[in-house]
């Protein structure tokens, strides 16, 4: 393959704002975590090389999914399903709770690995379900709406929420269903049955509300989870526990005014900020600048992935797309919105910046497979441009599908 034939396939654009973001990200961590350096004298911290290592490991990742044959992603389709369930099932036993930093009774979340490093089998969750739900879809794209494959669908889908929500993480938890229903959506489901959804969201926000508020104690909801929805309603109450992160989140904020107090020049007394409450230290250090100029590349690349889910003319292809553009999306608003209160509590990494290898190898896994929808699709427009159309075109088409 020629050199100028290869970098014709390969998304340049997506790549350079994901790298633009993840270095944003390490200097944000190491300013998170109390580093001080300047450009002739950098030190990286024990975060920072984990994120740096994070970062190529994901590259690596990414490279290898743009590569492989969409025949090997067909084949492995239903590998990856049983897997991710063992992963998911495998830290419900011997997980811990709150990663290298210890654990938290009740919750696991991480495995502990060789060399101090952990995996969070739940962020992985969400790249293996864009593959395994783009897959049925596509397969089924002729007869999406019958109930038979509603009701398939849904089970697929709700076997990796349940032992997410176990663990528990409810954030995560939202993130699987909220890409589910977007491929879904985009695959062609009928309207009556997105306005059904719709209804039973509503009763269900509703019977999780009055649980919240039950005078004799929440019997759906953990009494955790059900006082997060009180300090929410009334912050003020709960400043010293309940709130307490949220309230110190919109002080940081708000004391980052237009262009913030500094770089490295955080109160420190923001928690978890390295993770949960990376958006606050950004607004706080840089500002509605700051802010802007991070949602801003974080928009473009929702944005071009969305664009090619429009430019490719088979649907898995757009099923990938709109799984990962959704995944980041939805993650974002989630974590932006507990960040500035708009949301109740719950902790969420920010894509591409917060602290978290495992979730960088994932989000990776995310653009490799947009990645790969991309590589393809110009290689068959190479094909349709060809002399050899017709013959090569069959050839084509039968390995990778029609891109």
């Amino acid at each position: 393959m020629k050199g100028k034939q290869l970098r014709q396939r390969i998304d340049f654009t997506l790549i350079l704002a994901v790298t633009a973001l993840v270095g944003f990200s390490i200097i944000m961590i190491g300013s998170a975590g109390g580093r001080t350096f300047d450009l002739l004298h950098i030190t990286l911290g024990p975060s920072m090389k984990r994120q740096l290592l994070g970062f190529a490991l994901g590259l690596v990742f990414a490279t290898v999914l743009m590569l492989v044959s969409r025949e090997l992603l067909n084949f492995l389709t239903i590998p990856i399903y049983f897997f991710m369930l063992l992963l998911l099932l495998i830290v419900l036993l011997i997980g811990i709770g709150s990663g290298a930093e210890g654990e938290e009774e009740g919750v696991h979340r991480w495995i502990q690995l060789i060399g101090g490093f952990t995996l969070q089998p739940s962020e992985f969750a969400k790249f293996f379900i864009i593959i395994v739900l783009a897959r049925f879809c596509d397969v089924r794209s002729d007869r999406i709406n019958r109930f038979g494959v509603l009701l398939a669908f849904g089970a697929i889908l709700v076997l990796p929420f349940y032992l997410v929500l176990k663990e528990p993480d409810l954030s995560t938890s939202i993130i699987l269903i909220a890409i589910g229903a977007a491929i879904l959506f985009t695959a062609g489901l009928n309207w009556k049955y997105i306005l059904a959804a719709f209804l039973i969201a509503g009763i269900g926000i509703y019977v999780i509300l009055a649980d919240a508020y039950n005078p004799d104690g929440p019997r759906i909801l953990s009494e955790y989870q059900a006082m997060r929805i009180w300090a929410f309603i009334t912050p003020e109450k709960y400043a010293e526990n309940y709130a307490y992160q949220t309230l110190r989140s919109q002080y940081a904020i708000s004391s980052g005014g237009l262009t913030g107090v500094g770089l490295f020049n955080s109160s420190g007394l923001i928690p978890v900020p390295m993770t949960d409450f990376i958006f606050a230290i950004l607004g706080e250090e840089l500002g509605f600048i700051g802010c802007s100029i991070m949602m801003g590349i974080m928009t473009l690349i929702v944005g071009h992935i969305i664009r090619i889910s429009t430019m490719v003319r088979d649907t898995y292809g757009k099923l990938i797309c709109v799984g990962v553009a959704t995944w980041i999306a939805t993650q974002s608003f989630i974590h932006i919105g507990v960040n500035t209160a708009v949301l109740p509590n719950t902790g969420i990494p920010l894509p591409f910046m917060s602290y978290g290898p495992s979730s960088l190898v994932a989000i990776m896994g995310g653009i490799g497979l947009v990645l790969h929808v991309y590589y393809h699709h110009k290689m068959q427009e190479e094909l349709r441009r060809s002399p050899n159309t017709e013959t090569g075109g069959t050839q084509l088409e039968h390995r990778f599908g029609s891109y």
